[in-house]
């Protein structure tokens, strides 16, 4: 078979085991990299196994319960994988663990049902990346989230105030801000901080399109980066160090976690169960970060 590079058809794999041998990926996140990041790590996986991954983009609102049944009957995926801020909302998991086929969340906060959940530990390394700016010696730091309700947006916040409780500091509301993940808003909030007269001297991103935004606002600004403003981001994507300067960022191990996804839902026996992986986020420092002006910080 090797000799002669022999593929099996899928579709009479298919036929005789009576699966699709598909599995559906249902997002709404349109960040170009995050949805090429769920591709690959759910394609290599899936096509290690012999099966396709049938993606789906879900529109928000009420009926994304509704949008994704009817996605999975027509494609007839023998699994599905949600992805955030789908897999964040409690209504829409306890509605689609009532269908017949199997379910695996990604980055899902709730824990009470029974479909597998992986996720990575965002909170700690917000923890971690605010506790590297104050150590740096800044103490005016905002903190720039997605969807005030979305998870991400939540555990990451948490994860900022926990690091400046430990150093006796506090997050004032007039230091957060809340847009939808993208360029745009980063801009926009990133203009609302740096034009205040307590500007920060430093603004965790909750992604790093938000923080590409903080760049051009303050480029528009006469700000200088780091040198005037340290900021940082989230995801490590390809855009993190194609700004210049560099950008500081979390990587969050998303192609492990759809490879590990597409394992649990092709073991029968792990996706008819409770099973909860959990993935540990990385800080990626870059030369987006210095201390504040006239701070001296010891080595």
């Amino acid at each position: 078979m090797t000799e002669v590079g022999y593929e099996p058809d899928r579709r009479a794999r298919a036929l005789a085991s009576q699966r699709s041998l598909l599995i559906g990926l249902a997002y709404n996140n349109r960040n170009p990299s995050y949805v090429l990041d769920l591709l690959a790590g759910s394609q290599a996986a899936a096509n290690a196994k012999g099966y396709e991954v049938v993606m789906h983009e879900i529109a928000d609102g009420q009926a994304a319960a509704e949008e994704i049944i009817k996605f999975m009957r027509r494609s007839a995926c023998d699994g599905l994988i949600i992805t955030p801020p789908l897999s964040e909302s409690a209504t829409l998991i306890a509605q689609l663990t009532k269908q017949s086929w199997p379910l695996v969340r990604i980055a899902g906060d709730h824990t009470d049902f029974d479909a597998p959940q992986i996720r990575y530990n965002d909170r700690t390394a917000a923890l971690s990346i605010a506790t590297e700016l104050v150590k740096k010696g800044h103490k005016r730091i905002a903190f720039m989230g997605g969807p005030e309700e979305a998870g991400p947006t939540r555990r990451r916040l948490s994860g900022v105030k926990d690091a400046l409780a430990l150093y006796d500091l506090t997050l004032s509301d007039t230091q957060v801000r809340f847009g939808d993940f993208t360029f745009n808003s980063g801009q926009m909030l990133g203009s609302d901080l740096l034009k205040n007269n307590d500007r920060p001297s430093a603004i965790i991103c909750a992604n790093d399109e938000m923080a590409a935004g903080v760049y051009r606002s303050a480029a528009e600004l006469g700000i200088a980066i780091p040198l005037d403003l340290s900021v940082t981001g989230f995801d490590d994507s390809p855009t993190a160090s194609h700004l210049y300067p560099p950008l500081t960022s979390v990587r969050q191990p998303l192609q492990d976690m759809m490879a590990s996804a597409v394992t649990v839902l092709t073991n029968a026996a792990e996706a008819n169960g409770k099973v909860i992986s959990q993935f540990e986020a990385v800080v990626v420092p870059r030369e987006s970060v210095a201390p504040p002006r006239h701070i001296v910080v010891d080595s």
